[in-house]
């Protein structure tokens, strides 16, 4: 996972991060986007990445900001939702803005869970820079 995220091989860091949530036993698992935005900000954080989360803007919140040598990700998560709506929060909402004078890449991560299979269900992704 890390070495895709360093990469910046969203998909393929994506992936492995949907094997880890298909090993969480559903008995243990809650129904709410915070519990999925608390697994991944967990995840992250093990694997020694540099996160942040519910980073605020000027108009709202990012569920995450993940950051490498060379690049910026901002994700946006919902459970329910579908990926691009959540793309589209993250554009709408300028998540991006505060970051626009870093040197480093920025890519928008939208991910939606799906509370069926308790797990990742579609994401997107759009390189701005």
């Amino acid at each position: 996972m890390l070495r895709a995220l360093y990469k910046a091989d969203v998909d393929t860091m994506l992936e492995h991060l949907k094997i880890f949530f298909a090993n969480i036993p559903n008995t243990i698992t809650l129904k709410h986007e915070k519990y999925y935005q608390t697994i991944c900000f967990t995840v992250f954080k093990l694997i020694g990445t540099a996160i942040e989360a519910e980073t605020s803007t000027n108009i709202g919140r990012i569920d995450a900001v993940v950051k490498t040598d060379d690049d910026v990700f901002l994700f946006e998560f919902k459970l329910g939702g579908t990926a691009e709506e959540t793309l589209e929060q993250i554009r709408e909402r300028e998540y991006a803005a505060p970051y626009r004078d870093d040197t480093r890449r920025i890519t928008l991560v939208g991910v939606a869970f799906d509370s069926q299979s308790r797990n990742l269900g579609q994401w997107l992704t759009e390189r701005v820079k």
